[in-house]
């Protein structure tokens, strides 16, 4: 699998991480993970953590095997809307 098909994968689980998480996590995982101290994390602005943390989840993620990264999917309960085009659309509707 490429980098950018897991990519695709990858995108939507940290997004709905994110959004399940609370920022104490966020800044609980980047002490844990020894990215910063405790002072730097505490430091940061709400922007700046949120992008801290996204970079860390996206960079663990990228270096899991796929089946990894499908199971956690699975496991968070990730669904994202699928854009179909109209032609494609219709076809379905049809089906």
């Amino acid at each position: 699998m490429s980098q950018m098909q897991k990519l695709s994968l990858i995108q939507p689980l940290v997004e709905h991480l994110m959004q399940t998480q609370d920022v104490s996590e966020w800044r609980q995982a980047l002490l844990n993970q020894g990215i910063m101290n405790k002072e730097e994390v505490i430091s940061l602005d709400q922007s700046a953590l949120h992008a801290a943390y996204k970079t860390l989840k996206t960079m663990q993620l990228l270096h899991e095997h796929p089946d990894h990264i499908m199971n956690e999917i699975e496991r968070n309960k990730v669904c994202w809307k699928l854009d179909f085009g109209y032609e494609y659309h219709q076809g379905a509707v049809c089906y």
